[in-house]
């Protein structure tokens, strides 16, 4: 049974006595403690106000029952009960003590009216001692321990806490997955085999934990105000998450792969400790190590006799020498020509001169036809025709162009309008040559040929 430990019932704490000072009198006046400056925290004080809306539950040695309680009328198998089955289910305490500590959860509103005169634990005492239970655990497995922290920060969320104590749990398991990181990088170049296989495991489930808690809280922990160090460690989590548990995963492959299967120089062996080896192994067991790697004599069997080795060799320098194959026939090779293509831009100054030469000519009468795309490669090649060779190149172009501020319809081979450009022979061509004859017109040249391959 539990004795009575309630506070004073008038309120009143008992004047502490004065420590003895020497001699079993009482101290001198300067051998009492300094007090305290005015408006500093006491302990005490400070243990409240780190425990939230818990401190009325937990602040005083006696609010201790009430958590208990709270914890054994958690798990009892119906959600409301009568006081009988509570005060039963209290079966560490007096049965006054007992009923006296269920009036007072009631009085605090932890325990409410159920249905048909039973009673129940409050949203509150649920929390309360749901929470009390995990901290109870006497410990936490260090593989569980970012698991656990992911919780406690799921539940800060939840609970609507500031946004930097939100946090809190968040950026310890992160720090704890930095430190795998970097041990796993010291132990790999260390060479310890047996730890690093151990810290591998370890480090993979605090980075794959880590990372289920980034996924699931994403959102929220968005949506925090936080200083700009956490912001910064926040932003840094996936990639950390991603780094520590692909490197924890290599090295898992690595050690899951029999020695025997390693590439040669894979395991970071020392001189010295292949010393060891050899003076701890005795010479069977090395023999049956190393002889099957051995490479035996070019021509030495592992159980063939003298004689036969020797009428194995005399044959095989007798063996007729093989004849040579004979060399292939020459043939002739099928070399198709290559065909040369001409300048498009070339051939555009012969389209100019061929539409001058019909004297009252558009461009678009060589520019149109086909696609638009061939229309567009033959009007870019009469420009630049017309800038080599035109008045602002060499002026050896037969042709003047003049465009007029027009536009003409086409709408035919995908070209719906072109601009009306005419064609003419040069002023001072015109003027020295004799008319040609109007019912006379030159073969234009053929557009169709180069438009395969052009060239720009």
């Amino acid at each position: 049974m539990v004795a009575r430990v309630r506070p004073d019932p008038a309120g009143f704490q008992p004047t502490p006595a004065a420590p003895p000072g020497t001699n079993g009198q009482p101290p001198a006046p300067d051998e009492h403690d300094p007090r305290p400056a005015l408006g500093a925290v006491q302990a005490s004080e400070a243990v409240l106000s780190s425990l939230g809306p818990f401190a009325a539950l937990l602040g005083q040695p006696y609010q201790g029952l009430k958590v208990a309680a709270l914890r054994a009328l958690s798990v009892l198998e119906a959600t409301s009960w009568p006081l009988a089955r509570a005060e039963a289910a209290l079966h560490w305490l007096e049965v006054s003590e007992a009923t006296g500590l269920l009036d007072e959860l009631r009085t605090d509103g932890l325990l409410v009216p159920g249905d048909d005169g039973t009673w129940r634990l409050s949203g509150e005492a649920q929390l309360v001692a749901a929470v009390c239970a995990v901290l109870a655990i006497p410990r936490i497995e260090p593989d569980r321990v970012v698991g656990v922290l992911g919780a406690v920060t799921t539940l800060a969320l939840a609970a609507g806490t500031d946004h930097e104590p939100a946090v809190a749990p968040l950026l310890a398991a992160l720090d704890m997955v930095d430190d795998d990181f970097e041990t796993l990088l010291r132990l790999i170049e260390a060479g310890d085999d047996r730890a690093l296989r151990d810290t591998a495991r370890l480090a993979r489930v605090r980075a794959a934990d880590l990372t289920e808690l980034l996924e699931r809280e994403r959102e929220p922990l968005e949506r925090l105000d936080l200083a700009p160090r956490a912001r910064v460690a926040l932003r840094r989590a996936p990639e950390l998450a991603r780094l520590a548990r692909a490197l924890a995963e290599e090295v898992e492959a690595t050690f899951a792969i029999p020695a025997s299967e390693l590439p040669p120089g894979s395991l970071n062996v020392s001189e010295a400790e292949l010393r060891r080896l050899i003076d701890s192994t005795d010479a069977a067991s090395l023999a049956r190590m190393v002889e099957p790697a051995l490479p035996r004599p070019a021509g030495v069997g592992g159980t063939i006799g003298a004689g036969e080795a020797l009428a194995a060799l005399q044959s095989w320098l007798e063996r007729p020498e093989p004849e040579p194959a004979p060399l292939p026939q020459p043939r002739r090779l099928q070399v198709e020509p290559i065909e040369v293509v001409p300048d498009f831009v070339e051939l555009a100054a012969q389209a100019l001169t061929w539409l001058a030469g019909l004297g009252d000519a558009t461009l678009d009468k060589w520019v149109v036809g086909g696609t638009w795309s061939q229309a567009s490669a033959r009007m870019a090649a009469a420009v630049e025709a017309w800038s080599r060779w035109g008045p602002a190149g060499d002026s050896s172009l037969a042709a003047d162009l003049d465009p007029r501020p027009r536009l003409e319809i086409v709408g035919h081979d995908e070209v719906a309008v072109t601009t009306r450009t005419e064609v003419r022979r040069p002023i001072s061509e015109s003027s020295d040559e004799p008319e040609a004859d109007a019912t006379a017109e030159p073969d234009p040249p053929n557009p169709s040929a180069p438009e395969e391959q052009p060239t720009t």
